[in-house]
């Protein structure tokens, strides 16, 4: 498989495409500033595929992590597939994060403000709306309530004309760049082309070996189908290809691709 290839179709919507980028603080920067409207501000640390473990409980990575100069605790989620219930993940996901920066004793006027960005690539409310935000008010009462906790969706498939639009075409689209987010623009173009894109090509040979191994009782031939299906089936649950296209680099339906997956369970 041609890897380099590969990472080429890939693009900032692509869980691993993104996982890499936001090791950049200033890629982090650039692209909050947009979803929270907010020019002023500066991150002070950030984690990519940040791991909080838990042995009694489902633990979850991470895909951005971000602390900010005022406080404000950041997480940022790539989805592409419109295949889980997005609003409990997101409730989860807070929920494992707000565990994991209190300390037992401590006051909860001292926790700090939390934000997750959920960027998924469909219109999750169907609403036609690049960005939705979701408000806590009493019921029957003009009353907006803050516990701390800001949950915010973002539609990279939308276009309407705006800033947010435009930052999301650069996520989306292979040969997209904006001078508007020229961080964003330059990281993407250099993992693309430039050999910062090799440790990547090294995970999807991973994968790719992996599938492989799995196949080769089955014999050589029979062997490398199955395990060039089984690393784009790993592909598709790390959210780095869509069932639609890793059904098509196999030369399969949707519905043979899904039905094989359920098999591989």
């Amino acid at each position: 498989m041609d890897y380099r290839r590969v990472i080429e179709k890939l693009n900032p919507i692509d869980d691993i495409f993104f996982r890499k980028m936001a090791e950049n603080k200033s890629f982090c920067e650039e692209i909050l500033r947009e979803f929270l409207e907010d020019p002023g501000l500066e991150v002070l640390e950030n984690h990519a595929q940040h791991s909080i473990t838990s042995i009694e409980r489902r633990s979850v990575i991470l895909d951005a992590l971000c602390r900010l100069k005022d406080g404000r605790v950041i997480n940022v989620e790539i989805q592409n597939d419109d295949n889980v219930n997005h609003q409990k993940r997101v409730r989860y996901y807070s929920s494992m994060l707000t565990t994991n920066m209190i300390e037992k004793g401590v006051s909860f006027n001292e926790l700090p403000d939390i934000c997750i960005i959920y960027v998924c690539n469909f219109d999750i409310f169907n609403k036609n709306r690049v960005k939705y935000e979701i408000k806590r008010v009493v019921d029957g009462f003009d009353i907006e309530l803050d516990n701390g906790l800001r949950e915010i969706y973002i539609c990279a498939n939308i276009r309407d004309g705006s800033s947010l639009s435009e930052l999301m075409r650069v996520f989306t689209e292979d040969d997209s760049y904006s001078r508007n987010f020229p961080i964003v623009s330059d990281i993407k173009y250099r993992l693309k082309y430039s050999e910062e894109g090799e440790d990547m090509s090294e995970v999807l040979k991973q994968l790719y070996e992996e599938g492989r191994e799995e196949g080769r009782e089955e014999g050589r031939k029979q062997g490398i189908q199955k395990g060039f299906i089984s690393a784009l089936i790993s592909l598709v649950k790390d959210g780095i290809l869509s069932i639609a296209d890793a059904a098509s680099r196999a030369n399969m339906s949707v519905e043979s691709f899904e039905k094989y997956m359920r098999s591989m369970k």
